[in-house]
């Protein structure tokens, strides 16, 4: 199970399937089903996990987002464990590269705890023994991990030059000087010896054990005047999800203060008063009108904010009055003529022959599990970082901090936005499938259902499918280079300049996705990354 980029399997069994972004981390939570353990088990197993052979991606301090179906209940559920600034305290950071990342209070373990206390079958100190090897042992370095480690994943803090600026950092990233080489093993003895201890008191070490009594030592030597109090107090979250319906099928997302709820209903609610004419890799109408819509939704994604401190009109973003009204905004604003003359003198020739280069844009990362069990417990969450102090690690720990300057409507004790977007489709009362995606999964998640919820795609090829970010303020629009020069003529005649992405643009995601098929349970991983399902 070596983890490469490219094509993809579609696995299958009767039991249970799972999808990760890497190899390793689907072989743990498949060992655990195995074993007799539950969706969550494996969800907890995974997330201990992910951060040993995704540190690119990933921290045990950090976030949890999870949404779960439960079989005995018939419902499902949402809980948001994201970080949240101290009360009483302003954003801080102390790292030069990141002036607008705040050191925020960590919500992983926290989330992991609670999740596992109601829903999960194992105990912790069990669960967390797969990362435990992993970190003593080491794991292989992957050319993809050494590049995004050294290179960055969308700021100067998360290049290897951010990530060694602390003494901790560089005794972490840089053990005798140097990155460690993709093939060669990366052991960790300092994250081994924490997981360790953590094996032995549980989630607690990190809240209010040795683990968290360092970082508010080493926050307090920096300056940040945190307390044990706000690491012990952290509670996550459990939220009603969010719920729409598209034809036969209900989408169950997340609900604020996250934003995927929001960005797939709001997609599908529109496209109920459209008769497209096509897929958007066949029309330039239908890749239009979803390029704008997402750029829609993303305009009013700063009327969602935490709900302990703010009123969030959701279900207003989710009528079907507001669609009909932004539906009509679209049809009353189209060109009455052909633009392309208009581009072919306001771009050169040279642009029109290439179009124009892609912005170089990288969303932040992190990675999103996919996971059904035999007793028809879905889970689809994703662990990502946030937590922490940038750029500083704590006994093997790295931190990373939120982009505060983005949340400027957080009081205080307040939650994060994230752009995550775990998502369940239900049909019957039941849900038949479960997908999700790092990067920003908010524009890529709707584009993927597109194809399968009006389309009737198939998930892989659905997932392959070439995607774009939203239409931008300039008309110009993203797009991976797979799309017909018919559509691309299509998008000109609109005013809408191509910029092209390459053929397949790891920025788009790693798109995790389980589903149920004829008695089945199905399960497939993103061709842009290294992941992949398994089943039994």
């Amino acid at each position: 199970m070596e983890p490469k980029q490219g094509p993809k399997e579609v696995v299958s069994g009767k039991h249970c399937a799972v999808s990760s972004s890497h190899p390793m981390v689907s072989k743990i939570m498949m060992d655990v089903l195995r074993d007799g353990g539950n969706a969550v088990d494996a969800a907890v197993a995974a997330s201990l996990a992910g951060p040993v052979y995704e540190p690119h991606m990933t921290t045990i301090s950090g976030t949890v987002s999870f949404l779960y179906w439960d079989a005995e209940t018939g419902k499902s559920y949402f809980m948001d464990a994201s970080p949240t600034l101290p009360k009483g305290l302003s954003p801080f950071c102390s790292h030069p590269y990141a002036p607008a990342t705040a050191a925020a209070i960590p919500g992983s373990s926290a989330g992991l705890k609670s999740m596992l206390e109601r829903f999960g079958s194992k105990p912790w100190s069990e669960l967390i023994q797969p990362a435990i090897k992993a970190a003593r042992d080491g794991h292989k370095v992957t050319s993809w991990e050494y590049a995004l480690l050294f290179g960055g994943t969308g700021g100067r803090s998360n290049t290897l030059a951010g990530r060694t600026f602390f003494p901790s950092g560089r005794k972490h990233y840089a053990p005798d000087g140097f990155q460690v080489p993709a093939g060669e093993l990366w052991r960790r003895p300092d994250l081994a010896k924490t997981l360790t201890a953590s094996a032995e008191e549980g989630p607690d070490y990190f809240l209010s054990g040795k683990w968290a009594k360092r970082l508010v030592e080493e926050a307090n030597s920096l300056g940040w005047m945190i307390s044990l109090d706000d690491l012990a107090g952290y509670e996550p979250i459990w939220v009603e999800p969010t719920h729409s319906m598209y034809k036969e099928n209900e989408i169950i997302g997340i609900p604020p203060p996250q934003r995927g709820g929001f960005y797939t209903g709001f997609l599908f609610g529109i496209l109920d008063y459209f008769d497209l004419d096509g897929h958007y890799t066949e029309s330039a109408e239908t890749l239009a009108l979803i390029a704008w819509v997402l750029r829609r939704a993303h305009l009013d994604r700063n009327l969602i904010h935490d709900p302990d401190y703010y009123d969030n009109p959701i279900d207003v973003l989710l009528s079907s009055s507001y669609h009909e009204i932004v539906s009509k905004l679209w049809k009353n604003s189209r060109p009455k003529k052909d633009m392309t003359g208009y581009l072919e003198l306001t771009h050169s020739k040279s642009a029109q022959r290439g179009s124009l280069p892609a912005t170089g844009y990288i969303p932040h990362d992190s990675c999103e599990l996919s996971i059904v069990d035999g007793d028809g417990n879905w889970v689809q969450m994703m662990e990502t970082s946030g937590g922490g102090i940038p750029g500083v690690v704590v006994d093997g720990v790295p931190g990373s901090g939120i982009g505060w300057e983005r949340y400027a409507l957080v009081e205080p004790g307040g939650r994060t936005q994230h752009a995550i977007a775990n998502t369940l489709i239900a049909r019957d009362g039941a849900p038949w499938m479960g997908i999700g995606s790092p990067g920003d999964c908010i524009f890529t998640v709707p584009q993927v259902l597109f194809s399968i919820l009006e389309c009737g795609w198939e998930p892989y090829k659905a997932i392959d499918a070439p995607r774009f970010w939203p239409l931008r303020d300039d008309w110009t629009l993203e797009v991976e280079n797979r799309i017909s020069i018919d559509v691309v003529k299509g998008l000109k005649r609109m005013g809408i300049m191509p910029r092209p992405l390459g053929e397949y643009h790891w920025p788009m995601g790693s798109m995790q996705a389980v589903w149920r098929k004829e008695g089945s349970y199905m399960g497939t991983a993103d061709p842009r990354r290294l992941g992949i399902a398994l089943a039994y």
